[in-house]
C-alpha cells in the first residue's frame, strides 16, 4: 500500500469537511422542512388536494410519504455522509421536487396561496431557485464523492 503524501491527506481532509458541512447544511433543511409540513399536515395536504389529479385520498397518501421521505432522508445524509447512493436519492428527489415547482408556476390553473417552502415568506419563484440550488448542492456532494474515490484509488 503506497502512503499518501501530505498534499493528498489535505485534499482528502479537504473533501470530507466539505462533504460534512453539505450534509449539515441539507439534512438541517430536510428536517427543517419535513418538521414544518409535520406542524401543519392539514394545511399541506389541502395544497396538494388543489392539484390536478391529486384527490382527497392521494394527498393524504402523498403528505405522508413527503414527509416520512424527507425525515429518512435528512438521518441518512447526516448519519451517512460519505455514501454516493444517499445523494443519489436526494438528487433524485430534489430533481422530482423542482419539476413539481416548475409544473405548479407553469402549468397548474390556479398557484396554492402558499408553497409550503422552508421559509414561509418566499414566493414560488423563489422556492424553484431554492430547488435548483439545493439539487446542484446535492449534485456538488456527488462530485466530491467520485473525487474522492479516484483519488483513493490512484493512491493505494
Amino acid at each position: 500500500m503506497k502512503a499518501l503524501s501530505t498534499a493528498q491527506n489535505l485534499y482528502l481532509t479537504i473533501n470530507i469537511a466539505l462533504l460534512r458541512i453539505l450534509s449539515l447544511a441539507l439534512g438541517g433543511l430536510l428536517l427543517y422542512t419535513a418538521t414544518k409540513k409535520t406542524m401543519d399536515l392539514e394545511a399541506f395536504s389541502a395544497h396538494l388536494e388543489l392539484l390536478p389529479y391529486v384527490g382527497k385520498t392521494a394527498a393524504y397518501m402523498l403528505t405522508a410519504l413527503v414527509v416520512l421521505v424527507e425525515y429518512g432522508l435528512a438521518v441518512l445524509i447526516l448519519y451517512r455522509y460519505r455514501d454516493l447512493r444517499v445523494y443519489s436519492l436526494l438528487l433524485v428527489l430534489m430533481m422530482v421536487y423542482t419539476g413539481y415547482i416548475y409544473y405548479i408556476l407553469n402549468h397548474a390553473p390556479i398557484l396554492p396561496c402558499s408553497c409550503q417552502g422552508a421559509f414561509k415568506s418566499i414566493t414560488w419563484q423563489g422556492h424553484y431557485m431554492v430547488n435548483v440550488v439545493v439539487t446542484l448542492l446535492s449534485a456538488t456532494a456527488i462530485g466530491l464523492l467520485y473525487l474522492r474515490k479516484k483519488e483513493k484509488n490512484e493512491t493505494y
